[in-house]
């Protein structure tokens, strides 16, 4: 009884503070949300790069110019990952929109060539047989004629849309990407203030900060690191051997075999195909050495690294269910795109965390 006079009169002497701390809540909230996203990239730029800056404050300054290391940092980063991956964009859609342009000419020819009556000619890089197949097919076909028709214009008008949707993005894309280097630049500098300062605010008992900031920190390194590093890696190993075997838009399908890296199904969804449509083609040889490589190689850079960078390096304690990942990825897809591909298991995760702090406070009291 007497607990819940005393909860009672808490919140009588404090509502005029709750009301006025709500308030500000809701415009630092309506200021921040618009954010959110270049914040959490640069959250995880800060924490990825935190050994790079403490090598540099530490080890080369002293210890003496935080500012500038934390320059110096933000300036390895960009070297190591901003550029490359600017890099890596700019070959996609220049690659993604000569894909288009390809695909645009191919049913405009067809189209034009099943309206004249003349025999179809299919590219040069299909295989022989479906170019056999194509010509039976569309010869005489007035439903095939309408549906070319179609194609043809739903291509040029995609072309289009997707243009301009590029130009749009890309003003979008660097305005949040300098948020994401300004923002960067003083979590690495303040980034120990900025988490002690969480800390202080949090309501949690001591024993109980130094779980969850712990579990929070491995949790992190183990999406962040196994995640990005595992699956970039695999990446390059697929595009190197895309490249190698001669087939066309490397960049492309290496961030193709980025993407699928991140489910369950892994690269070979990308590395397979490629490697059966070159034994469609009678590139016998190739086909053997980029289905070998994928396996071999890029499976195995898979099977080697994820499970170990992925669990928190071998820590029992720390170790990831697979289950939360899975959900997360797809989960966190769904809600916030490409982003939610690293936020989703966190989330999960610490909110796992959660429930075992309240079972402890509560439930086993």
């Amino acid at each position: 009884m007497s607990t819940k006079c005393g909860n009672e009169n808490f919140i009588s002497q404090n509502l005029p503070f709750l009301i006025f701390f709500s308030f500000f809540a809701l415009l630092a909230w309506d200021v921040a949300s618009t954010m959110t996203s270049p914040i959490i990239w640069a959250a995880m730029l800060s924490f990825v790069s935190m050994p790079i800056f403490h090598f540099i404050n530490k080890k080369m300054l002293r210890g003496h110019a935080q500012t500038l290391s934390a320059m110096l940092t933000l300036l390895v980063l960009l070297i190591l990952c901003v550029v490359p991956v600017a890099y890596i964009i700019t070959t996609l859609g220049s690659e993604a929109a000569g894909m288009g342009v390809k695909l645009t000419h191919f049913l405009s020819a067809l189209q034009a060539q099943a309206f004249s009556g003349k025999s179809i000619d299919p590219p040069a890089w299909m295989p022989l047989w479906a170019s056999d197949y194509i010509r039976s097919f569309l010869e005489n076909s007035a439903a095939v004629k309408n549906l070319l028709s179609g194609a043809a214009q739903w291509g040029a008008k995609a072309l289009s849309s997707l243009s301009a949707s590029v130009i749009e993005q890309g003003s979008s894309f660097l305005f949040s990407t300098m948020v994401t280097l300004m923002v960067s630049f003083f979590f690495i500098r303040d980034g120990g203030r900025i988490i002690t300062w969480i800390m202080e605010i949090v309501p949690l008992s001591e024993d109980e900060k130094g779980t969850f900031f712990t579990r929070t920190a491995s949790i992190m390194n183990s999406i962040i690191y196994g995640a990005i590093l595992t699956v970039a890696a695999q990446a390059i190993l697929g595009a190197l051997g895309w490249w190698f075997v001669g087939l066309g838009s490397p960049a492309l399908f290496g961030m193709l075999m980025f993407f699928f890296g991140m489910f369950p199904m892994g690269t070979a969804v990308v590395w397979g195909p490629g490697a059966l449509y070159l034994a469609l083609s009678g590139d016998a040889k190739h086909a053997v050495f980029l289905f070998i490589w994928g396996a071999c190689v890029v499976s195995v850079a898979d099977n080697v690294l994820r499970p170990f960078l992925i669990s928190g390096g071998g820590a029992k304690e720390h170790e990831i269910p697979t289950l939360l990942i899975i959900l997360g990825i797809f989960g966190g897809l769904i809600k916030w795109g490409f982003l939610g591909i690293f936020i989703g298991p966190l989330v999960l995760v610490l909110f796992v965390s959660v429930c075992d702090l309240y079972k402890k406070r509560w439930l086993d009291r």
